[in-house]
């Protein structure tokens, strides 16, 4: 049998491999920011390109954005990525909540972003200021359930009834 022979009697699968440039997340997602003195309200996340916009329209020092599961607030059960902008650059943070407990990450550039630390309304490390490619790359991974891409860092910071602490985040929740 020849080598071109062969080729005939291998059967071709049926189903392709398909990339999925869209946001694929385990749920529905929302969003909401604050530009200015202007809160935009909860609104849906419509695809990848939208939630890289909407970090882009938070590129004013203060503004931020919070990207979350539909009703985490009700179910206590999701996840969530936040992006303040620091006006030159970004402060990226990811959380899951589980329960009364929400682990909660800040993110950066490699190991020195672990070392950085992550308390509560402390200013954000050289490591943890993300660029706009940088923060859309985190948060479209980590919406999409897919944790964060390789060469990230991140500090954690346990908040609820395993570190006696309330829920905070950058909307005030």
């Amino acid at each position: 049998m020849k080598g071109t022979d062969m080729l005939d009697t291998i059967a071709l699968p049926e189903s392709s491999l398909e990339l999925m440039p869209e946001l694929q997340p385990e749920g529905a997602l929302e969003w909401k920011a604050q530009v200015g003195t202007w809160d935009t309200g909860w609104h849906d996340v419509e695809s990848s390109s939208h939630l890289c916009g909407l970090i882009q329209a938070v590129r004013h020092d203060g503004n931020w954005l919070v990207v979350q599961t539909r009703y985490i607030d009700v179910t206590r059960y999701g996840r969530y990525a936040q992006a303040m902008s620091t006006g030159s650059g970004y402060q990226v943070e990811v959380a899951m909540v589980s329960g009364g407990t929400t682990n909660n990450w800040r993110i950066g550039l490699g190991p020195l972003a672990d070392e950085a630390g992550n308390e509560p309304h402390t200013g954000v490390a050289p490591s943890q200021n993300l660029s706009l490619a940088a923060a859309c790359e985190v948060m479209v991974s980590w919406l999409n359930g897919h944790g964060l891409p390789l060469g990230y860092g991140a500090a954690l910071h346990v908040y609820g009834k395993s570190a006696n602490k309330n829920v905070e985040r950058c909307d005030g929740r």
